[in-house]
């Protein structure tokens, strides 16, 4: 005999499919701005370019998978959150390597490196990784998340403005990747409010 779900069950799954469908969607958004501006064509080109796309969707997808396992569920969420901290490991790494060839934008780099280590404290917290003992202060996953986020975008834009025959965005496509990331972290705060507010039993 089936058991129906208990609601709070049934919008976790839909919040995790919403979770899904705006990171693809970030994904898209970004193949699609690089397809679709001549400046672009240079700045996927770039080595630290690549790093930073790469590394913001990987974070949103460890995040979303980290709370998927302090839910309850770490064999469904587990494997893609390990693949996906051994993408921020090595786009981590080929980023600060990338560093020496990018001398004008230190500052970006260095705050992009802060909040990384932020943000991997932060997941190793909520999933209980033996590191965590490591911190003793607390990091909330989804400021710290945000903080991320924010530095990765940041150095992306600057690539891409550094660019000579880039034309200016119109003010709907310069706002369209704010709103999306804004979605995201309201999809994730959403979730992490209805994990742990009462957990789901």
């Amino acid at each position: 005999m089936k058991v129906a779900r208990h609601p709070r069950h049934t919008l976790a799954i839909l919040l995790f499919v919403a979770l899904g469908a705006t990171g693809w969607f970030m994904l898209w958004e970004g193949t699609h701005q690089r397809s679709s501006r001549p400046a672009t064509d240079n700045a996927a080109l770039n080595l630290g370019f690549q790093h930073s796309e790469r590394l913001q969707v990987a974070a949103a997808r460890a995040a979303a998978d980290a709370l998927g396992m302090k839910a309850g569920d770490p064999g469904r969420y587990g494997q893609d959150y390990r693949m996906q901290m051994m993408q921020i490991q090595a786009d981590s790494e080929g980023l600060d390597r990338w560093a020496a060839h990018d001398v004008s934008r230190q500052g970006l780099l260095l705050e992009i490196r802060a909040s990384l280590a932020g943000l991997r404290i932060a997941l190793d917290q909520k999933t209980g990784s033996p590191t965590t003992a490591a911190s003793p202060v607390h990091v909330p996953l989804l400021p710290a998340l945000s903080r991320a986020e924010s530095a990765l975008s940041n150095y992306s834009a600057s690539v891409l403005q550094g660019q000579p025959t880039q034309r200016r965005d119109t003010p709907a496509s310069e706002k369209r990747p704010w709103l999306v990331m804004t979605l995201f972290l309201v999809e994730l705060a959403g979730l992490a409010w209805l994990f742990f507010s009462d957990p789901l039993r």
